[in-house]
C-alpha cells in the first residue's frame, strides 16, 4: 500500500534524463494579465529518496478541489474523498529549481481545456520537460478553469488575498455558441501575450512576477532572467485539449511565430464561425481518444487534415486520459468499454507528441525508448479517427 512507502504516492513520473520542474508565473496586478506555470529541465541528480520531499501537491490549494466540484456538479466532499483516497497525491516534480540551459529550450505553450486549471496536465507536460522543453502552461481567465484568481497590487499578493475568478457553467441553447466564441478569443489572446512574453524574455526583456510577492514562493533559486537568451524562438509550438486544442488553432491562425501545433481530443465547436482552416499552413498533430468525437466534431477536424497534418486515436480511451484525474479517480464507467491502462495511454500520447516534436523542433534529445514503445503498443492505436469507431 502506499502509506507504507518512503516516497508518497503520485503521478508517473517523467521517463526523460533530465528531472523536472515549475515554477508559477503572474504577470501584472490586474486580470488582464496573464497566470500561467513554466516547466522546465534542471541539472537536479534523479534521486527520489531526496527530491520526493520536494514535490508538489496535486491541487495547488483547496480553492481547486471547491472548483472542480463545481465542475462537475458534486459535492466537495466526494472531490475530497478521492483526494483522500489517493493519498493526497503528489506531482513528482521539483519547484523553482534553476533551469537546465546550457542547450537552448525548446517553447511549447499549452492551453487547458474546460473546468481545468495550468498543473491539471502534469504527467504530459513533465515529461516534455525531461526531454529539454519549456512549456508554458496557462490558466484561463475566461471563466473556463474551475478556478484562478489574480492580485490587484502588491500588498494584495504579499498577504494572499485574491481576486478569485470561478467557472462558469454557461447552458446548451440559445447564445451559446456566442458565449463560447467571446472565451475562446479571450483564451487566445492570453496564448499571444504568453507567446510575447516568451519571445521579449529571450531578447533581455524581464518582466516582473508578481508570484514573487507571495511569501509561499520567496525562497526559490528560479529567476526569470536565466532564461534570457536560452530559449528557442525559431521553433515554437503550441499544444491544447478540449477547449484548449480549439484555443490552440485559433492562436495559431493569428500568430505565425507557432511553427507547428499539438491538437489534444480538440472541441472544435467554439471556433465553428472561425474558417481559418483555410490559409493553415503550419504542421499539426492531432492526437484522439477513441469516445469523445460525435461526427460534426470529426468534420471540423479533418478540414485541417492535409500533407501538413496528421491525426492519430488511441483506443479504448476516454477525454480524461489527456489528464491527470484519472490517476487519482480511475475511470467513471468502465463497463461499457473496458478501457486501456492511464499509463499505457499516457505513454502512447506522450510519445506520440515527442516523436512529431523531435521532427518539427529538430531537438536533439534521444527518444528511442518512445519508438519502441511505439512499435510495442501498435495495436493499441490507429492513424486517423473514423478508423477507430469501425
Amino acid at each position: 500500500m502506499w502509506f507504507f512507502n518512503k516516497v508518497p504516492y503520485h503521478l508517473p513520473k517523467s521517463r526523460g534524463p533530465f528531472v523536472p520542474s515549475c515554477v508559477d508565473v503572474a504577470l501584472g496586478y490586474e486580470k488582464s494579465g496573464v497566470f500561467f506555470r513554466l516547466y522546465y529541465p534542471t541539472n537536479i541528480k534523479d534521486n527520489d529518496e531526496i527530491n520526493h520531499k520536494k514535490w508538489i501537491p496535486f491541487f495547488p490549494d483547496d480553492n481547486y478541489i471547491i472548483g472542480e466540484a463545481k465542475v462537475v456538479m458534486l459535492s466537495p466532499k466526494i472531490i475530497n474523498f478521492f483526494y483522500w483516497k489517493g493519498g493526497s497525491m503528489k506531482i513528482p516534480m521539483l519547484y523553482g529549481e534553476s533551469p537546465k540551459t546550457d542547450k537552448k529550450l525548446k517553447i511549447i505553450i499549452f492551453s487547458h481545456g474546460l473546468g481545468a486549471y495550468r498543473s491539471l496536465y502534469s504527467t504530459i507536460l513533465g515529461d516534455l520537460a525531461s526531454r529539454g522543453y519549456i512549456v508554458a502552461s496557462l490558466e484561463h481567465r475566461d471563466e473556463s478553469s474551475c478556478y484562478t484568481y489574480y492580485y490587484n497590487s502588491k500588498e494584495d499578493a504579499e498577504n494572499d488575498r485574491r481576486t478569485a475568478i470561478s467557472y462558469k457553467l454557461i447552458k446548451l441553447g440559445q447564445g451559446h455558441l456566442e458565449s463560447r466564441t467571446k472565451q475562446v478569443q479571450y483564451r487566445a489572446e492570453e496564448c499571444s501575450k504568453v507567446l510575447d512574453f516568451l519571445i521579449n524574455l529571450n531578447n533581455g526583456l524581464v518582466p516582473y512576477n508578481v508570484m514573487s510577492d507571495t511569501r509561499n514562493n520567496h525562497q526559490i533559486d528560479f529567476k526569470l532572467e536565466d532564461l534570457v537568451g536560452k530559449l528557442d524562438v525559431e521553433s515554437i509550438t503550441m499544444c491544447g485539449h478540449s477547449f484548449g486544442g480549439a484555443t490552440a488553432l485559433l492562436t495559431m491562425s493569428k500568430r505565425s511565430e507557432l511553427k507547428q501545433g499539438i491538437i489534444l481530443d480538440p472541441w472544435m465547436f467554439p471556433i465553428k464561425n472561425e474558417e481559418i482552416y483555410n490559409n493553415f499552413n503550419q504542421k499539426l498533430l492531432f492526437i484522439n481518444t477513441q469516445t469523445f468525437h460525435i461526427k460534426s466534431n470529426v468534420d471540423s477536424m479533418e478540414k485541417y487534415l492535409g500533407e501538413n497534418a496528421k491525426m492519430y486515436t488511441i483506443l479504448r480511451t476516454t477525454h480524461e486520459n489527456h489528464g491527470d484525474t484519472l490517476f487519482w479517480s480511475g475511470y467513471w464507467l468502465n463497463w461499457f468499454m473496458k478501457k486501456i491502462n492511464p499509463i499505457t495511454a499516457l505513454y502512447i500520447n506522450n510519445s506520440l507528441m515527442l516523436r512529431f516534436l523531435k521532427e518539427t523542433t529538430r531537438n536533439d534529445c534521444d527518444i528511442k525508448d518512445c519508438e519502441e514503445l511505439l512499435n510495442r503498443e501498435s495495436n493499441k492505436y490507429v492513424e486517423g479517427l473514423t478508423k477507430a469507431w469501425a
